[in-house]
């Protein structure tokens, strides 16, 4: 955009012309296209994109309406010589004062002000100006507002700079306004805001409150997503991968969780084929002489949560032979057990735990007695022995060899390099260390605990498989010291969500002890539930989320965290376990109901549940639903967030799949063209980032957020993204929650909606009417919003017919029938 040298350069350009003009006696028209139009947009660097040219309103036809991203002003113009009567040496004045002598083109303005819906507006003759705020929202007196002026093109060229910072478009954008004398506080309020007990969290019925801790217990029993320490878990509730079929959604082509295009990388979709490759790998250790190459480290990649921990458990428990494995012990520790950040100091006790290990699991080859570790030091014993029985009793020389031994196997490190060797030499066997879960630490850490797996295929020549997220190996691998060594690289691909939360849940019923009853109230009653109704509930949440094909819940579930399975599962707890989960209710539903397989959770319910946890009230900072309306720091842009990720979803669409990725860098120019200030575009990609509604090419999804995106990266609408976009955005619910925090910017409003909005009761329960009109007011008010802000206003009828209009006279129809029983009932 025109920066202030180049402005103040055509306008000198300008003033050569302007003398020429004085000669003609200019018409109103002819002043807009020779005089304004040069300098709106040669000197002020504004866009033909930006200003539209007399269009009709009721009044008439205003001369220009100029706009950016929430802010327009109007642009009155006059004959070149028709004075506009200005006080002389005056840099501003009242509007009281403008009115003697300028009262009808005052009054014409606002009523074209008042027409389009906005405050600010210009009044030229292409010599003179006046700017200034013709219309308040507040109830203040707009006569007493103040105006910029300029009394001519000597005024204009001594205030060059005051004259470009209040009419530029550079300065428009970076003030959100033309600068004007009168510069008020822009109002700026949520509900949420404005609430007297903000965080204030329900109290659910005393059934439901018996019910939770057995709830919570069977959760317990479905979570064991990682551990799968026992053959009969593995059996129920591993999910195998299977080859991706030619039949599959275009979401999974699109976003599914896909190995990288890397020749070091094995990529199979089929958790068989990498279980084969992997024991292949193990068939052909070399073994037996301490001299051989130790075989290449494993790394196991994979996003955040896909599974790596539960495909490592399944590889050693069940996937690989024991056959295989009889000849290839090994040894699993999870790093989260060591905590300390100094690899010096934990490394002595992971050298223990690692011996202990071997000790526990193999104590047939009794590896800690005397006579195997004779063996194993037999080298260093040949070398001491003649010293020791040279010198000593030879009834001393147990002594000296239990001393030896004794400190030999202090030394944890050194230790288990000997033992590592003494598997290979003597019992033709190759130990294999597996580390898992460094990649919960921080980035510093798990390059160290890297080196540390490397050290020890080095050191004591045994396998080793370390297990990283894909985001981070994807960034380290061409760097030092990741560059510096071999591996072998699996890729593992998360399985479908539904398959994994289907075989927990039936496994955790299976296999929880219900014994026992809950008594409590529900309502105005008083109940007794054996505890097994829990298994009623679950049959009811199954049904609600397996019944059919379309399921919303499992739509949401999957499309929201997938790939990362544990994020999944932590969703599925929380509402399990939010005070709006009426498990009670749900029980007595599953019971009563005619069907045999009833969807007893409605998904506005189970939406509500995840959004508010134990809460009365949403707020998003505290929530993992997110508010894609809710502007980033320093910014009031209100569908910045939607229209981004519109324009992302557009590109797939225009591109597909393979050229879906565009830099940041080109997002920003983009964004700009259109009015954007950079710090808001840049505020809003970020935040967007961070709640992983996009994602970058190089495959950070899984990696910590970090303060601010790099301009050289390539970003795309993620998985969840196109969710929010072309379907939760969509819904009743997810506009109810959203209008409770979302700020609003006009007091009228506020007001209308703060007046009728219904406060919780104890239980979290809302008047159903309120909601809906509250509901209605506040899409008027983004409506509103929406013609400040956007140049073509498509987003709240795309919002309608995508879904909102459907979903609104379904509730409409919830109303009235509620309002009919209401009625009946008085």
């Amino acid at each position: 955009m025109q920066n202030i040298d180049v402005a103040k350069l055509r306008f000198e350009e300008f003033k050569l012309e302007f003398e020429k003009f004085e000669k003609v006696n200019l018409s109103e028209t002819d002043t807009r296209s020779k005089i304004l139009d040069y300098l709106l947009i040669k000197v002020l660097g504004w866009e033909e994109e930006n200003i539209d040219r007399e269009k009709y309103v009721q009044e008439g036809y205003y001369d220009y309406l100029l706009s950016v991203p929430s802010f327009s002003f109007v642009l009155e113009a006059k004959k070149n010589f028709v004075e506009i009567h200005l006080p002389i040496k005056h840099k501003k004045a009242s509007i009281n004062s403008l009115l003697r002598g300028n009262q009808k083109v005052i009054e014409q303005i606002r009523k074209y002000l008042f027409e389009v819906g906005i405050q600010y507006g210009v009044i030229s003759n292409g010599r003179q100006f006046i700017i200034g705020q013709f219309v308040n929202s507040d109830g203040s007196d707009w006569k007493k507002n103040s105006c910029i002026i300029f009394n001519g093109i000597e005024d204009i060229d001594k205030r060059f700079i005051e004259f470009f910072n209040a009419l530029s478009k550079v300065s428009v954008i970076e003030n959100g306004r033309i600068y004007s004398a009168e510069i008020k506080e822009e109002f700026r309020k949520s509900i949420y805001s404005s609430l007297p007990v903000k965080n204030a969290e329900i109290v659910r019925n005393s059934l439901s409150s018996e019910l939770t801790p057995i709830l919570n217990e069977v959760f317990n029993e479905i979570y064991k997503h990682e551990v799968l320490d026992n053959e009969e878990l593995i059996k129920e509730c591993f999910v195998e991968n299977k080859e991706i079929k030619k039949n599959k959604s275009d979401i999974e082509k699109l976003f599914g969780d896909k190995p990288p295009n890397l020749s070091e990388v094995s990529g199979a979709r089929n958790t068989q084929s990498i279980i084969d490759q992997i024991s292949n790998e193990f068939k052909n250790y070399p073994i037996g002489t301490r001299d051989i190459e130790p075989p290449k480290p494993i790394l196991i990649i994979g996003s955040k949560g896909a599974g790596k921990t539960t495909f490592i458990n399944y590889l050693f428990k069940s996937g690989i032979e024991n056959e295989i494995l009889n000849k290839r012990p090994y040894v699993y520790l999870d790093f989260r057990k060591y905590v300390d950040e100094d690899l010096k100091v934990i490394s002595e006790k992971i050298y223990k735990d690692i011996i202990s290990n071997i000790h526990e699991r193999y104590e047939s080859l009794k590896l800690y007695s005397r006579k195997v570790l004779e063996r194993i030091y037999l080298s260093e014993i040949k070398e001491h022995k003649d010293i020791w029985t040279s010198s000593v009793d030879k009834n001393e020389y147990d002594k000296y060899l239990r001393e030896f031994l004794n400190d030999r196997t202090k030394d944890y490190e050194s230790h288990f390099n000997k033992m590592s060797l003494y598997f290979l030499k003597e019992r033709y066997m190759r130990l294999t260390i597996i580390i898992d879960n460094a990649d919960q630490f921080n980035l510093d850490i798990q390059k160290k605990v890297f080196l540390f797996a490397q050290s020890i295929n080095r050191k004591a020549k045994c396998a080793v498989m370390l297990s990283l997220r894909e985001g981070y190996y994807y960034e380290w691998r061409n760097k030092p010291p990741f560059d510096a060594f071999v591996n072998n690289v699996y890729h593992i691909t998360a399985p479908p969500y539904a398959e994994i939360l289907q075989k927990r849940i039936d496994y955790a019923i299976k296999n929880i002890n219900m014994v026992g009853e809950s008594t409590g109230s529900l309502g105005m009653s008083t109940f007794k539930i054996d505890n097994d109704a829990i298994l009623d509930f679950f049959q009811g949440l199954k049904n609600s989320i397996f019944g059919n094909e379309n399921s919303e819940m499992l739509k949401f579930l999957e499309e929201t965290t997938y790939p990362n399975l544990r994020e999944g599962l932590n969703v599925f707890r929380d509402f399990l376990l939010s005070g709006h989960t009426e498990v009670s209710e749900y029980i007595i539903r599953q019971r009563i109901s005619d069907e045999e397989y009833p969807e007893s959770i409605p998904f506005w319910e189970f939406l509500k549940a995840i959004a508010l946890l134990n809460r009365k009230y949403y707020n998003h900072h505290e929530s993992t639903i997110h508010n894609v309306f809710y502007p980033a720091e320093g910014s009031d842009f209100v569908f910045f967030k939607i229209k981004l990720l519109i324009f992302l979803l557009d590109r797939i669409e225009q591109y597909n799949q393979i050229e879906k990725f565009i830099q940041v860098s080109e997002v920003i120019d983009s964004f700009m063209q259109q009015g954007f200030k950079r710090t808001v575009i840049v505020n809003e990609i970020n935040e967007l980032y961070e709640y992983r509604l996009i994602e970058t090419s190089e495959n950070t999804s899984d990696k910590e957020f970090n303060n601010e995106m790099e301009n050289q990266e390539s970003i795309s609408i993620s998985l969840k993204g196109r969710y929010y976009i072309e379907t939760l955005i969509n819904s009743y619910v997810y506009i109810e929650l959203c209008l409770q925090d979302t700020p609003i910017f006009y007091k009228e409003y506020y007001t209308k909606i703060k007046d009728i909005f219904p406060m919780a009761d104890e239980k979290g329960k809302r008047n159903i009417v309120k909601r809906y009109d509250t509901v209605l007011l506040f899409l008027d008010y983004l409506k509103y919003r929406e013609e400040q802000e956007l140049s073509n206003n498509d987003i709240i009828s795309r919002l309608m017919n995508k879904g909102l209009k459907d979903d609104l006279a379904r509730v409409k129809m919830t109303v009235s029938k509620y309002k009919a029983t209401r009625y009946k009932a008085k």
